[in-house]
Formats: C-alpha cells, structure tokens, sequence
C-alpha cells in the first residue's frame, strides 16, 4: 500500500481525514471523512482529549471506506502560534569555487536553517529560500550547475511552538498515527487552488478558515510573504448570534445556507422563518438585514487582508489577482464583495483540475478541503521530486465500528416576504452589523497590536 497516502487537516471547525493516490491526471482522493472540530481554537490545540475525539469519528469513516487502518500521515499545523520571520542572509564562502555548484550544496545550506534560533520555546519547522548571490550575480533563483566562491542565501523561515507540535503528536498518538511531516496548511492550500501561471505571475491567497485566515503572497514561484488574521468564519457566526439573537447551531446554519456577503445583492422580498425552541414563538429576519451582518465581518477580513499585502511590499507586482479559498470563501457573492473592497480581481478557489484527479470523491473538490488535499499534492511531489516514498501509511484492520449519525433540530426557513397590516408577534430585534473593533488596532497600533494576536509576525520585509 505505498503508493497511498494520508493527510489530516485538524481545523477549528472541521477535522477532515483524506487518503489519495497518484494518477496520471493528477491526485485521486480515494477516501474522505470529515468530523465537526472540539478542543480546537483558532488553529491551535487546546484539549488533546477533545480533539482525538474529532480525529477519530474522521479517522472511522474513511477506515470504513477503505477496510484499512491509517497508520502514518502527513498532517497540517497553523493558528497563532506560528511565526514568519527573515532572518539576517546566511554567508557560505566554498571550499572549491570552481566545482560547480550542487543541487546538494544548496540543500545542506537550506538544511542548516532549521537550527537557527528563532525565540524561546520556538522551533523552525518550514525554510523556503528567496534568492542567492553567487559573487556578483546577484538575486539568483536557481544556482545550480553556476561557478563562484561565496554564495549569499536568504529565506522565509516559518516557526511554530514547540508545545504546539507536541499536542499534535499527543493528538496522533492517541490513534495510533505517526505524523510523516509537519506541513504549514496556507502553503498546502495553494498548492491546491493555485496554478503555476497565478504563482509565478503574482497572486495573493486568502485562505479563510473557522477560527483563522491565512494570508500567503506568491511571486516567481516563491512564497514571498506570510501572514495570519486572528478571525475567520466563526465570527461571522457570532456576529449573526449577536444580531438575531439566536443559537450558535442555527446561526451556522443559515449562514451556510442563505447568507450573502454582499448586502446589495441579497433579495429584500425574502425572510427566514427560525422556528423557536419549546412553546415561544418563531423569529424572522430578513435576508437584506442578514447579509448586512455578514458583510460587515467580511470587509474587515479583507481589509485585514489588504494591510498584510501591503507589508509584503509586493503589492505593485501581483498580477494575477487574489484567489479565496477554505470554508469561509462558501458564502455567495465574496468575490465580489473582495473585488469592490481590495481592488484586486478576485475568484474562489477550489482543488483545481491542473492537480486533481477528476474521479475524485465529491467532498475534494470542494474548497473546504483544500489544506487536505493540498497536502497530499505536497506529498506526492516530495515523491517524484526526492525520489522517496513513504511506506506504511495504511495497514490491515479486522473491524471498523460505524460512524455515530449526526443530530437534527428544526432548521430555518427561507420564505418569501409577505406585505400584511398584522404586526409580526416576535419579531427578531436586530442588534445590526458588529463594528469591526480588530481593524481599527491594526490602523493605530499595527504591529503591536498584530502581534499581541499572534499573528504571524516579520522582522524584515525584505527578500
């Protein structure tokens, strides 16, 4: 079974376990299972024993559908805990200036990054290199097979707790799964939505997850910035709670299923019924009046967004636009509300055709899979590109128990606007849209306050 593959992205909202195959068009994803997140808290984990539990009712469904048992996977790791950092160049003179230059000389220097001391109880995990200058060529990309005597590397380096780490491994451990490779998910999710034209053009990836959104900007095939906005769609939600008064269960669910992130193309002839609890009685609100909420939140995620773009200092050279992607990119109308708000051309992303397999399961080609599947893609180029392969990801299992089903209530509904001279008995009263509060610290104390977060912080902007 070497030639499948596992990867488990532990969100804030969703665990999701994905277990593919290479194809020649692309990675096939053979099973899926996803499970609603707990212990989990802006990308971090916080209680091992909540989520082990989650990773498990994923880990069941994609066991049932396979016969086997995971044993070995790639796993994802993001949240506030992470850092991006560029450090001083590293300064290699070489021993024998007229060898040619390796491809294994380069990857010791890269290699030697990863025990740079980053800040206390922080480990690099992830080095990717900008550019060399071999003697007086400089801003290098590819210095292989080049002549010289000094070679001047610079990187993004990308730090994540120690303690952070551990609780994955503790996670993992609990299942009896032992992590192949710690993968920094924005990377994997571009590596899903994004073609080569977009990277090597110039593209910016929004990647809005339930408790976080990722920022990652692309240039020459390079990842040029990164940056984190401590919020995502699970704010939104709370945002509509607040307004409408209502469950955290039934505002999840009408967000999903009707809300509209640009208020001027929601439909003011339309209400949603929310049936009430026990004997009260039920609650409207109108769908003009939700999108409000809605929109409110998710301009002040772009703008997060536009403010990270601008510390990137590549701003002027993104020609490709921006790309949105992750369960927070679902809700109708985003990409235009993105391109009235950044002024850049916007589309959402999904895994695209370029890296997947086509006869993949449905639940793959959605966006909210795309750090999972990401990873996989991420996997099955290690493989071609290193030559290696990662024996014993699955292994023989007598019984899988079945998945628990999933609980129900009254769901709202959605319903045309009747004009009447009767007074609605209990109406529902409209706090209106959260005022953006994390925005306004990010205009007047932008990096103390980003970093009082845990946002992903830089202690240069060049590259």
């Amino acid at each position: 079974m070497k030639d499948l593959i596992a990867a488990i992205d532990l969100g804030t909202t969703k665990t999701i376990v994905v277990v593919g195959e290479k194809t020649n068009l692309g990675v096939k994803v053979v099973a899926y299972g996803e499970a609603p997140s707990r212990g989990i808290k802006r990308g971090r984990i916080e209680n091992v024993k909540y989520a082990h539990q989650s990773l498990e009712k994923a880990l069941r469904k994609v066991e049932e559908q396979l016969g086997m048992k995971v044993s070995k996977a790639f796993v994802g790791i993001a949240g506030q805990d992470i850092r991006c950092i560029s450090p001083e160049p590293f300064q290699i003179q070489r021993k024998d200036p007229d060898a040619l230059i390796s491809q294994e000389e380069i990857m010791d220097i890269t290699n030697s990054t990863y025990g740079s001391y980053v800040e206390d109880g922080y480990k690099v995990f992830y080095s990717v290199p900008q550019s060399y200058n071999v003697d007086n060529y400089m801003s290098v990309s590819v210095p292989e097979g080049m002549l010289g005597r000094n070679i001047v590397a610079r990187f993004k380096l990308f730090a994540g707790k120690e303690n952070s780490m551990r609780m994955i491994d503790s996670t993992l451990g609990l299942s009896g799964i032992k992590p192949i490779e710690i993968v920094l998910e924005p990377i994997a999710s571009a590596k899903a939505v994004l073609t080569e034209d977009e990277m090597e053009v110039g593209s910016i990836l929004v990647d809005i997850g339930g408790g976080t959104t990722d920022v990652i900007v692309y240039h020459g095939n390079i990842i040029r910035y990164a940056g984190i906005i401590p919020f995502g769609g699970n704010s939104v939600t709370e945002d509509i709670c607040t307004g409408c008064g209502i469950t955290t269960e039934k505002a999840e669910h009408i967000k999903v299923n009707y809300g509209c992130s640009f208020s001027d193309y929601a439909d003011a002839a339309k209400k949603i019924i929310i049936p009430s609890v026990g004997s009260g009685n039920n609650k409207e609100i109108q769908l003009k009046t939700l999108s409000k909420i809605i929109q409110a939140r998710m301009e002040e995620i772009l703008e997060a967004a536009c403010w990270h773009v601008e510390q990137s200092g590549y701003k002027k050279l993104i020609r490709s636009g921006m790309v949105l992607t992750g369960g927070g990119s679902k809700m109708a109308n985003l990409s235009n509300l993105a391109d009235f708000v950044t002024g850049f051309e916007t589309r959402i992303g999904t895994p695209n055709a370029f890296a997947l397999d086509p006869s993949s399961c449905d639940e793959a080609k959605d966006g909210t899979a795309s750090t999972a599947v990401g990873m996989l893609i991420h996997a099955f180029q290690r493989m071609e590109d290193e030559g290696i392969f990662f024996p014993g990801c699955l292994s023989d299992i007598q019984q899988v128990p079945a998945a628990s089903s999933a609980e129900t209530y009254s769901e709202p509904v959605l319903v045309e606007n009747v004009v009447s001279e009767d007074p609605v008995e209990n109406p529902v009263k409209v706090k209106g849209p959260k005022k953006p509060g994390l925005f306004g610290k990010i205009r007047n104390g932008l990096k103390t306050a980003l970093d009082g977060e845990g946002l992903f912080s830089s202690s240069s902007n060049e590259v």
